[in-house]
């Protein structure tokens, strides 16, 4: 491992790893799997939930931690768990959806994330068309039918347009133990505090004795940034967010172009290597 300039590489799933027709490119799967031959040790951090995520893991032969629903959960390939990092309770969660419902309009989906469930109330024709055939959906008549359970998240959907409405709203929420921010131009995420990938990603590497400065991050969308922040090369792929692409030190192809490839292709492999490809 120590002939590679950076051992650890983190990728973010959606925009960044998968093109849009949500799969990995040849290209992208080839050089993950040099990447670790080589030594090195990669991993990815998603706002998906395991059963979401499960194909990409599997594919990629991942065998280290796996941060999920944006760090609120990690998951263990070699032992199977699933460890929650934070939570909060069933009237937490309740009373944030009760304000909720004071300005959201019938066109935003809300679904609300539990250890092994997501419960919405419906599935509007834009979250269908956006979700992907991995989404599992619990319908229940209403948020007050919610289990009494320890929950994750809070995911708002809506059409980019509704989104940006939305976003004008959200002071009136500060005062909830939640932190908010846009995972995509239309998914706004509601995480209990202090949750982000970035945090979740420095208890990964206490647990593999992986300093910072060993760590090579790649996303595209404003909850890689806390990511990209603890990473000693953070990348952006051309299809970014401008804040993305104003934080990350290298900027690569876009996702439909395997712009992961690239950042290990050229950044991130032994010169003796690279220069056999």
């Amino acid at each position: 491992m120590g002939i590679l300039p950076y051992p650890f590489l983190v990728s973010d799933i959606d925009g960044t790893l998968l093109d849009d027709k949500q799969q990995i490119l040849q290209d992208n799967k080839d050089k993950i799997a040099l990447f670790q031959k080589l030594g090195g040790l990669f991993t990815l951090a998603t706002g998906r939930t395991y059963l979401e995520a499960k194909q990409y893991i599997e594919q990629l032969n991942i065998q280290i931690p796996v941060i999920l629903c944006n760090g609120a959960t990690l998951f263990d390939p070699v032992s199977g768990e699933i460890v929650p990092v934070r939570t909060v309770n069933r009237e937490v969660i309740i009373r944030m959806l009760n304000e909720l419902k004071t300005f959201l309009s019938d066109q935003v989906d809300v679904f609300v994330y539990g250890l092994d469930k997501v419960y919405g109330e419906k599935v509007g024709p834009f979250a269908r068309a956006s979700l992907g055939d991995d989404f599992r959906v619990e319908l229940i008549p209403s948020f007050a039918n919610l289990p009494e359970s320890p929950y994750l998240k809070i995911i708002l959907a809506a059409e980019k347009e509704e989104m940006n409405r939305i976003l004008d709203r959200f002071e009136q929420l500060k005062h909830f133990p939640f932190d908010f921010f846009l995972s995509s131009d239309s998914y706004f995420e509601i995480l209990p505090s202090g949750v982000s990938k970035g945090n979740a990603l420095v208890q990964v590497l206490k647990s593999i004795n992986i300093k910072a400065h060993q760590v090579a991050a790649i996303g595209d969308h404003c909850n890689d940034l806390s990511m990209l922040s603890q990473a000693g090369l953070p990348a952006a792929v051309a299809n970014a967010h401008p804040l993305v692409l104003k934080q990350a030190s290298v900027h690569v192809p876009s996702h439909n172009q395997a712009g992961v490839a690239y950042f290990i292709r050229k950044h991130l492999l032994p010169q003796t290597v690279r220069a056999y490809l």
